[in-house]
């Protein structure tokens, strides 16, 4: 049964991620992943960053595999260097098997690469161990490990069933944790020899060693392409971004002060117009005058750090019923529904409650422009109780899915729903620097009652 983008079934998810349904069943089950209820009584977990993170931790491993060469990996040119470290090793050292592990910051095996096996052969193994084993002695080091057997080791659990025989092992760390690469990842290289063989000996061990410190460096390298072009693209998005700014400062800045000198020269000679339309004429014009400015004055903004912040302690509840008070005080929320469900018993955030207040005033205030219904602001935990959530849901025309990135983005407006009001396209692109800052996230989805819902997370405090 086929369900919206934004919810999927236990089935959707584990037919699209290779995830034992019996898993995600019991992550349902114990209240890991929250759910909802379709019409029909089919149990839905709606698509947010918590689901996602918690797919990347029980996604099986992805295992390439090859009898005699290196691994066929596809294009991935990162992918291909790893590759081909396996097959190099073996070949060094004379070893009969090798694998390469790349591991997630929390020491999960997301990708498996082997030489010496058969496709069939790894089937037969299954999905390689998590922390567990001779395997997971590498899990927080990047100390080599040689062993004359690998069964003596303290860690040793066994082979698995339909695995090769494996006697000795050299084990070396290629890469370890490092917030600064974008990859956060923990690669590791291996190589065995079945029983009956000589064990590895310590010049072995220093061959693979240096096999791993000229990976690492080619690693090093590759990260610095990365960075390198991901660097000229931003700097060609803000060369972009500027010219369209500079654009639309240039139009738009023009545009009042002209309005208000015909103004001026028409009360020069018509007396009835100075006193009918003058000042309402010329007050509006000021007014466009001082959002432009005032939008110039948040570009300082867009950047700031946590550094920038007054961090405190402060309750969701005494957030929200305070924006919301003052939005129902504004020309546009007087006289519109604003319902607030946000429970007492929520812990603190750890924010600034002046900025996390314009945050929240931007998302109100947006969803009182777009639309003409009751607007809804709710609030709970995060699955993993380590976030407190705020959602403010509208009914208004909806965002299409292709634009829900891109809007947080400085500049960005969407034409089809923007049209009609005035703005550079800055609020979301603030809001978005500001729950950066905050380590939080920001997000929007399809509101299942029509409009959208823009939910921030946001830190317990400790």
């Amino acid at each position: 049964m086929a369900t919206s983008n934004t919810k999927r079934s236990v089935a959707e998810i584990a037919e699209a991620t290779g995830i034992p349904e019996s898993t995600v069943t019991q992550a349902v089950h114990s209240g890991e992943l929250p759910v909802t209820q379709a019409e029909s009584g089919l149990a839905l977990i709606e698509d947010t960053p918590a689901l996602r993170d918690w797919i990347n931790d029980h996604r099986p491993a992805k295992i390439h595999s090859s009898l005699s060469n290196s691994p066929d990996v596809g294009d991935d040119e990162r992918l291909q260097l790893l590759a081909n470290l396996p097959f190099v090793a073996r070949r060094l050292v004379n070893a009969d098997y090798a694998a390469l592990t790349v591991g997630n910051k929390r020491g999960r095996i997301t990708e498996m690469l082997v030489s010496g096996l058969s496709d069939k052969q790894v089937v037969s193994i299954g999905h390689p161990p998590v922390g567990r084993g001779v395997l997971g002695s590498l899990d927080k080091s990047d100390a080599p490990l040689r062993l004359g057997d690998i069964s003596n080791h303290a860690r040793s659990t066994g082979m698995p069933e339909g695995h090769p025989d494996m006697q000795s092992m050299i084990g070396v760390g290629v890469s370890v944790d490092d917030d600064n690469h974008q990859h956060n990842e923990q690669i590791r290289l291996y190589v065995t020899r079945i029983s009956g063989r000589a064990p590895f000996t310590a010049e072995d061990q220093e061959v693979i060693e240096s096999l791993a410190t000229f990976a690492r460096q080619a690693l090093e390298i590759e990260y610095l392409r990365e960075q390198e072009t991901e660097l000229r693209i931003r700097a060609e998005a803000a060369e972009k971004a500027k010219a369209q700014f500079m654009s639309m400062v240039n139009h738009d800045l023009k545009n009042p002060i002209a309005a208000m000198q015909v103004a001026i020269d028409m009360a020069k000679h018509d007396p009835e117009y100075l006193k009918s339309e003058f000042l309402s004429d010329l007050s509006s014009s000021v007014g466009n005058q001082h959002n432009l400015v005032e939008s110039l004055l948040d570009m300082a903004k867009l950047g700031r750090t946590a550094r920038n912040y007054e961090m405190e302690d402060y309750y969701a509840i005494d957030l929200v019923n305070e924006v919301v008070r003052r939005q129902q005080r504004t020309p546009q929320g007087t006289d519109r529904e604003i319902l607030v469900d946000v429970p007492e018993s929520l812990p603190a955030m750890r924010c600034d409650p002046v900025e996390m207040g314009r945050v929240l005033d931007n998302l109100i205030s947006n969803g009182l422009k777009y639309s003409s219904n009751e607007l809804r602001v709710s609030a709970g935990m995060s699955a993993d109780l380590k976030f407190v959530q705020i959602s403010v849901a509208d009914r208004g025309e909806g965002i299409p899915e292709e634009e829900r990135g891109r809007i947080f983005e400085p500049f960005e407006r969407i034409n089809e729903i923007n049209n009609q009001i005035d703005g550079l396209g800055l609020g979301l692109a603030i809001c978005k620097t500001i729950v950066d800052a905050h380590s939080g996230t920001i997000h929007c989805i399809e509101n299942p009652d029509g409009g959208t819902i823009f939910r921030l997370r946001l830190p317990v405090s400790s």
